[in-house]
């Protein structure tokens, strides 16, 4: 496979880090596109193309005289993304791989578990749409394209860095959650925590998604990548619990009453999080034989919690731990703000302006911190 280039729009991301990953380990010769604000991280023998990608004449420029074999869009998310980039790309590769989101199908209970054929889309939620949006566009412009396409949904993926909950703050802060609970802070789920949630280790879905690689069976088709390990809200909130040694303290709200309290989350809650997701893998199993989902909840939080543990460099995000004490205590709950350990100066000043500012106003105040 060395001879075979592999471009990946993004690179550094929960799912498209582990893409390299396992693309590097198969021997593929794997490029990067971003616009180069995170590669530190990056392999040695990644190689890395700067250019923004919603930029047309940029991509243009940059990929006149390019060619690839595969590339794989984890970068789109509206149709109009679809369209600036399958017209720079789609005679630039023969395989052109779409990463959508399993969230694009409905949830009624009659249509679980969920298959690739099962009623789309969840109109609950624009991010929902617009991916499936994303989806008929792609369909239609590869009609007229010299590359065939390959459309996949993760639903909620999960790496060494990210707890896999519901409502989480910004990636790469998710030691926010681990210090909140360890001091003593109350969390939360929704609706008795009943919710059935799947959610796949990266390194699980980076087999699916490489095994898919020239792959016949992916000619112009569509694959779920989620793994068989479902649970409910109340479970993972519990193991992480007792995963870090701490007396439960959780609080129990209507999705509903959260979601006028947190605005900010409401699309992700309502269209999303608060609904059942229970999904057949038997079409990425029939078409990637040697994928098995092997990472356990219980595996996976041990992964995250070692991570954080012995990281030298993390943020806390502040602001999300103000917007979670201020709904608690709108429900009853006194939460008070906490110093984290080797949190910098400025955290209680952005705490206090997210705790007792209208979010707007926070947000503007903030940028002047």
């Amino acid at each position: 496979m060395e001879n075979k280039k592999i471009l990946l729009l993004g690179g550094t991301g929960t799912l498209s880090y582990a893409v390299l990953k396992e693309s590097l380990n198969k021997g593929y010769c794997v490029y990067v596109m971003n616009r180069g604000s995170n590669n530190e991280g990056l392999p040695r023998n990644v190689k890395i193309i700067i250019c923004d990608f919603k930029d047309k004449k940029a991509l243009e420029y940059t990929f006149a005289d390019k060619r690839f074999d595969i590339i794989v869009d984890f970068l789109s998310r509206e149709p109009s993304d679809i369209i600036r980039a399958y017209d720079v790309f789609a005679n630039k590769c023969e395989q052109y791989i779409f990463i959508s989101s399993a969230c694009v199908f409905k949830r009624d209970d009659e249509n679980l578990p969920i298959k690739e054929d099962s009623p789309k889309p969840n109109e609950t939620w624009s991010y929902n749409t617009l991916k499936y949006e994303c989806e008929l566009k792609l369909q239609e412009l590869a009609r007229s394209a010299s590359s065939y396409f390959t459309i996949i949904r993760p639903y909620i993926t999960y790496n060494n860095e990210r707890i896999p909950l519901g409502i989480t703050p910004a990636y790469k802060y998710h030691r926010t959650i681990i210090e909140r609970i360890k001091s003593g802070k109350p969390w939360f789920y929704w609706d008795d925590g009943k919710a059935i949630t799947t959610v796949t280790y990266s390194e699980d879905f980076a087999i699916g998604t490489v095994g898919l690689f020239f792959n016949a069976k992916a000619i112009n088709e569509d694959f779920n990548i989620t793994t068989s390990f479902c649970y409910t809200q109340k479970e993972i909130v519990e193991l992480l619990f007792t995963k870090l040694g701490a007396t439960l303290n959780v609080a129990n709200i209507d999705s509903k009453v959260l979601a006028n309290i947190l605005p900010e989350f409401r699309g992700i809650l309502l269209g999303d999080r608060a609904l059942d997701a229970k999904f057949d893998n038997s079409k990425i199993i029939y078409a990637v034989p040697h994928l098995q989902f092997k990472t356990t909840l219980d595996e996976g939080l041990d992964h995250v919690i070692d991570f954080w543990e012995n990281c030298k460099s993390y943020k806390y995000d502040y602001a999300f731990d103000a917007r979670i004490d201020k709904m608690l205590n709108q429900i009853g709950i006194k939460c008070n703000y906490i110093r984290y350990p080797n949190s910098h100066s400025k955290s209680k000043l952005i705490y206090f302006i997210y705790r007792y500012f209208p979010l707007n106003l926070a947000r503007r105040l903030s940028k002047w911190i």
